[in-house]
C-alpha cells in the first residue's frame, strides 16, 4: 500500500496481486481545553474582554472611509472600512479598529452582549463618535468574519460542496473562536454541523465519509485539533487524530502546527491502530481460522498473498475502520465467510467505540459531554 504524497485519499481501492487487499484503503496524513470563560473587567471606563484569539485570514471591503482618531490622547484608532455605520449604536474597538455596529443585533445573537449591555452605565463611561464604547481583546479579522454573518443572512451559503478544507477551515475559524467566547450559540452550531460533515462523530458518518472518497490533505488537518481543542469541539478530534495517524513519522515529527503531546499521541496512535487491525478487524488476512462447522479445510486453502513489503505498508498506515467487501477473492466456504464478515463487522464497531481513547481522548460518552456543556 503506497502513500499518496501530500494528499491523503479515503475510499480508493487497492489491489494486491490477485486480490483486493482492502477497498477504501487510508493514505491519509487529554482532557480537553475547557471553553474559556468570557470575564469582563472594568478599566478606565470601558469594559475589557480576555482571551486573545489568533487571526485567520484579512478580507477587508473598502465602503467607507477610514479617519484616524485618537482616543485620550494615548490610542490612534482606525475606522473599519466595512463595518463602521452612521446609524451603529455602539463601538466595539479592537486592535486599535473602531466597529460602529448595532447593539441590538450582536445582543440578538450573543448572551455574552446581552447580558453585559443590560448593566447600567456610569455617567463618565468613555464613548467614541459619541457611542458607547467596548474594548474587546480579539482578532480584527476573527470579529469580521462573525460580523459578516451576523449582517448577511446568506454568507455561510458561500461555502460549496466543492470548497476544499483548507478553504473551509479559514472561512469557519473565526467565527467559530468568536461565537464560543462569546456564546452565540446559532454560529457556533452552524460551524460545528459544517466541520462535522467531514470529521465524523458516529460509525455511520465514517461510512459515509469513506463512500465519498474524500481527499484529506496533511496540512489541513492539523489545523483541525488545535482549532477544535481551542474552540471546545472534541466531537472532531477522534478522527482528526485517525487521519493524522496516517501522516509519515517525519513529517509528523517536523510539523509545526501540532504540539508535541499531540505528536506523540499521532505516534502511538499508529502502533494501536494496527494492533487492532490485525487481531480484531482484518484478522482473516493476516492469521485466518476456518469456521468450526467448516467441511471443505479452507484453512489451507485460504489464498496468503501478502508479503512481507505488504505488512510492513500496512503497519505504517494502519486502517481498521476500512470496510472489506472483496469477500470472492478468499475463496472460502459460505460457514467460514460468515464467520469472517461477523468477526470483521463487529471488530469495526469495537474499533470505533474505543477509538478516542487510542488517542487518550476520554470515551465518546465524555466527549459528548464535554461538546455539550
Amino acid at each position: 500500500m503506497s502513500l499518496d504524497t501530500g494528499v491523503i485519499g479515503l475510499g480508493v481501492t487497492v489491489s494486491r496481486g490477485s486480490c483486493s487487499l482492502f477497498n477504501a484503503i487510508c493514505t491519509i496524513p487529554a482532557a480537553f481545553c475547557p471553553r474559556r470563560p468570557c470575564v469582563f473587567e472594568r478599566k478606565k471606563g470601558l469594559y475589557s474582554a480576555g482571551n486573545p484569539m489568533a487571526p485567520t485570514y484579512s478580507d477587508a471591503r473598502s465602503s467607507a472611509t477610514s479617519p484616524k482618531l485618537r482616543v485620550n490622547t494615548e490610542r490612534i484608532i482606525t475606522r473599519h472600512p466595512e463595518f463602521y455605520f452612521s446609524d451603529g449604536s455602539v463601538v466595539i474597538i479592537i486592535e486599535n479598529t473602531a466597529f460602529r455596529v448595532h447593539q441590538s443585533l450582536l445582543a440578538r445573537h450573543s448572551e455574552v452582549f446581552n447580558g453585559m449591555w443590560g448593566v447600567p452605565q456610569p455617567q463618565q463611561a468613555e464613548k467614541y463618535d459619541g457611542c458607547p464604547c467596548v474594548d474587546l481583546q480579539d482578532s480584527v479579522n476573527d470579529f469580521v468574519d462573525v460580523l459578516r454573518v451576523i449582517y448577511d443572512a446568506f454568507h455561510f451559503d458561500k461555502i460549496k460542496p466543492d470548497t476544499s478544507l483548507s478553504a473551509l477551515i479559514t472561512f469557519i475559524a473565526g467565527i467559530l473562536r468568536i461565537s464560543t467566547k462569546y456564546s452565540m450559540q446559532a454560529l457556533r452550531n452552524k460551524c460545528i454541523s459544517i466541520i462535522q460533515d467531514k470529521f465524523p462523530s458516529t460509525l455511520r458518518g465514517c461510512d459515509d465519509v469513506l463512500a465519498r472518497g474524500i481527499q484529506y490533505v496533511p496540512s489541513e488537518i492539523v489545523r483541525i485539533i488545535p482549532l477544535a481543542r481551542e474552540t471546545t469541539v472534541p466531537k472532531v478530534l477522534p478522527w482528526a487524530f485517525y487521519l493524522c495517524a496516517h501522516i509519515s513519522v517525519d513529517e509528523i515529527l517536523a510539523n509545526s502546527v501540532l504540539s508535541w503531546s499531540d505528536k506523540a499521541l499521532c505516534l502511538a496512535g499508529k502502533e494501536r491502530l494496527w494492533a487492532m487491525q490485525k487481531t480484531m478487524t482484518h484478522s482473516f488476512l493476516l492469521d485466518f481460522k476456518q469456521a468450526p462447522a467448516c467441511t471443505t479445510g479452507c484453512q489451507g486453502r485460504m489464498p496468503r498473498n501478502l508479503k512481507l513489503a505488504d505488512i510492513e505498508s500496512l503497519r505504517i498506515n494502519p486502517h481498521p475502520l476500512e470496510e472489506y467487501t472483496d469477500w470472492k477473492t478468499l475463496m472460502i466456504c459460505v460457514k467460514c465467510q460468515a464467520m469472517a464478515e461477523a468477526q470483521h463487522r463487529e471488530g469495526r464497531e469495537k474499533v470505533w467505540q474505543a477509538l478516542p481513547t487510542l488517542f487518550l481522548l476520554g470515551t465518546w460518552d465524555e466527549i459528548f459531554k464535554d461538546q455539550a456543556c
